[in-house]
């Protein structure tokens, strides 16, 4: 615990010292103690899907289905933000965090307060007519889910498609903005990720200022400054309480 403590005063101390400093989550930073992860091996929500099910053209040929197989992801939606968005957001808040960067689609770093947010894959919160400009609000067609109903757009009659990036689909214009933000950062906390995809390996491979918090090693720990393998939810708390502790007054 002593060790942890050490690191995580120095992890307060570069945040401190940063000018422009931004955060990228991953699925980790919902982790609540003795939670499984998204991705966790056996009984990760993902890792019991199979990807080929989420791909546009998936979609396109059979909307239908590809709301029934991808179900369970709506509901992440009746979930709450996590302590880790909760300090996210405070952080931003006091002016030591500038973006913050998520491969999430749950709208969690909002709920919890965090305001300049880029969201790489999209969003689950809100779905789109694939045929005209129709927008909604995901909790409005979740019982239509639920019952396995198809979302429909009301003006054309069009499927509504979740506002998230499928696999065959061009990145958002805030992966883009997220690429810009690290380029321009000192420093970059990761948190709760390893790493693997390559649009997050891209989105990293300019910046030499790294701190990762995760369970787990990441494919980027060799560039690190500082490396916390613990739960993020918990070094996040420890991290505010030794800023607030290192603020005079």
């Amino acid at each position: 615990m002593e060790q942890l403590y050490e690191k995580v005063h120095k992890v307060a101390a570069l945040v401190k010292q940063s000018n422009y400093a931004v955060i990228l989550t991953g699925s980790g930073v919902s982790d609540k103690e003795d939670d499984v992860n998204f991705r966790s091996p056996g009984s990760g929500m993902w890792t019991m899907l199979d990807p080929d099910d989420f791909t546009i053209n998936r979609f396109k040929e059979d909307p239908n289905t590809f709301y029934e197989v991808g179900a369970p992801f709506f509901s992440m939606l009746e979930d709450i933000p996590s302590e880790g968005h909760k300090v996210i957001a405070k952080l931003e808040n006091k002016g030591l965090i500038k973006t913050v960067i998520t491969k999430n689609v749950d709208g969690f770093h909002q709920e919890a307060g965090s305001k300049n947010v880029l969201e790489i894959y999209g969003t689950l919160r809100s779905a789109s007519c694939t045929s005209c400009d129709y927008q909604v609000e995901t909790k409005e067609i979740v019982d239509q889910i639920k019952k396995d109903y198809l979302p429909k757009c009301p003006d054309c009659g069009q499927p509504l498609k979740p506002d998230v990036v499928l696999f065959g689909e061009p990145l958002s214009d805030d992966y883009h903005k997220a690429k810009h933000e690290v380029e321009k950062s000192d420093l970059v906390l990761v948190i709760g990720t390893e790493i693997i995809t390559s649009p997050t390996k891209e989105i990293l491979a300019n910046s030499n200022n790294q701190v990762i918090i995760n369970r787990n090693s990441t494919t980027q720990d060799s560039r690190a400054k500082e490396i916390i393998n613990d739960r993020p939810g918990k070094v996040l708390q420890l991290l505010l309480k030794a800023l607030n502790e290192d603020t005079p007054g």
